[in-house]
């Protein structure tokens, strides 16, 4: 049983790489996308209710959230028809979310990603894009989730450059 949340994890893993050979305005894609997306809330709901949080799950979960948005902005970016200035925009939030992996990895030795409610709010607006953009493409939509990848980005590297301790559920800077 409390190896439950670490399976769904590892599950939504498996199912964000096969989403690769999938076309992304298909509905197909869309199912297993939102299946991913119910693995995501169930794993966290899960381990918490049953009290099976682990350093593990907690890096697992990362792990997945990190395939499912590269595998997002994969199959998503060929079709987005982006300006140059929304590129370079993108390139720099990338950088900067690399580096964070980067500066936890050098600082604790360890892989991970701080979950913060930014964090939580940017992968709901991500994870809202594909289902929004099967019924309507929104240039506006993505330059609101810009704004908010861009905000978690700085926040997310500001944490890991203070904190004293790993700490990756730490909720926000301010707190």
């Amino acid at each position: 049983m409390r190896y439950i949340p670490n399976l769904l994890s590892l599950a939504r893993i498996i199912l964000s790489l096969f989403l690769i050979f999938l076309y992304p305005m298909k509905l197909y894609f869309l199912l297993v996308y939102i299946f991913c997306g119910i693995t995501d809330i169930l794993d966290g709901f899960i381990a918490r209710k049953i009290n099976a949080t682990s350093e593990l799950g907690s890096k697992l979960d990362s792990f997945a959230d990190m395939i499912i948005i590269f595998v997002v902005l994969f199959k998503f970016i060929p079709i987005m028809n982006l300006n140059l200035f929304m590129i370079v925009w993108l390139i720099c939030i990338t950088i900067l979310k690399s580096l964070c992996i980067l500066v936890v990895f050098i600082r604790f030795n360890q892989f991970g990603m701080v979950h913060t409610y930014m964090n939580k709010i940017t992968g709901s607006l991500i994870f809202i894009y594909p289902i929004l953009n099967y019924f309507t493409s929104s240039k506006f939509y993505i330059f609101i989730i810009f704004i908010f990848a861009s905000i978690t980005a700085i926040e997310e590297i500001l944490i890991d450059f203070t904190m004293k301790s790993l700490e990756l559920d730490k909720k926000s800077y301010f707190k």
